[in-house]
């Protein structure tokens, strides 16, 4: 199912809006990040989350972190934040400095709601962006959204509202939703990645509707990956950190 357009517009700057406030409580430190376990709001559903945040930021240290947020692949497929995907590029964000945010759509493991096909979780997309930017450890004008699969069309769509993630990585973005997104105007950075294996996507078609988004955009083909990326993990996250760090640590 092809989901476009969409009405309102949800920002995270300027007042604090009660939907996206959440609670936390620490977990584990991993290595020198800290990752704590939050509790997200997209309007009346609980969504849980994974939060991963560099040492030395806050308000305390004077400092804050670029931010982004992680969208996994499609829940009725098994699809989770702790995807092998998604934790990947996360390890690989935190790693390289991000404060990231990686959690469950509406209906997945302990978040409420129901899968909802796309709409409600644009909104649940948009509710983690303003989660994060509200920390005190992220730069609210640094916020970035990267997606797998059907959270990469998510993250797409979640680009076009008001205010837009100040970049969007979309990764394995199945073909009907990028054949449908390439004819709008979307204003971010964008980073598009598939494998020239990927069983959805022939390479030489994502070439085709990568070049029909507007610039700035870039595009990669990675040589023996499929739309699973098993292996190419690594890869992936250091695409990705290499992409937000261009546009979000300037």
């Amino acid at each position: 199912m092809v989901w476009i357009g969409r009405e309102g517009a949800k920002g995270f700057l300027g007042l604090v809006k009660w939907r996206a406030v959440g609670l936390g409580f620490l977990g584990q430190m991993d290595g020198e990040k800290m990752r704590e376990y939050v509790t997200i709001y997209s309007g009346d559903l609980r969504l849980e989350g994974t939060l991963h945040v560099p040492d030395g930021v806050g308000a305390a240290a004077g400092e804050k972190a670029a931010g982004v947020v992680v969208c996994h692949p499609h829940p009725r497929y098994g699809g989770d934040m702790d995807s092998a995907v998604v934790t990947g590029v996360a390890n690989a964000l935190a790693a390289a400095g991000f404060a990231v945010l990686r959690f469950n759509f509406r209906g997945v493991g302990l978040s409420d709601g129901e899968f909802d096909w796309g709409g409600g979780e644009t909104d649940d997309a948009e509710a983690a962006m303003e989660f994060l930017a509200l920390r005190d450890e992220v730069d609210a004008s640094r916020v970035g959204l990267a997606g797998y699969s059907f959270g990469a069309a998510v993250a797409i769509q979640a680009a076009m509202g008001f205010p837009a993630p100040q970049a969007v990585a979309a990764l394995a973005c199945p073909a009907p939703q990028m054949r449908a997104f390439s004819g709008l105007e979307i204003l971010p950075p964008k980073l598009f990645v598939v494998g020239d294996n990927d069983h959805e996507f022939p390479a030489d078609q994502f070439r085709f509707l990568c070049r029909r988004f507007s610039e700035p955009r870039e595009y990669e083909v990675l040589s023996g990956a499929d739309h699973f990326f098993g292996g190419f993990e690594d890869e992936l996250g250091r695409l990705c950190a290499d992409f937000f760090a261009r546009w979000l640590k300037r």
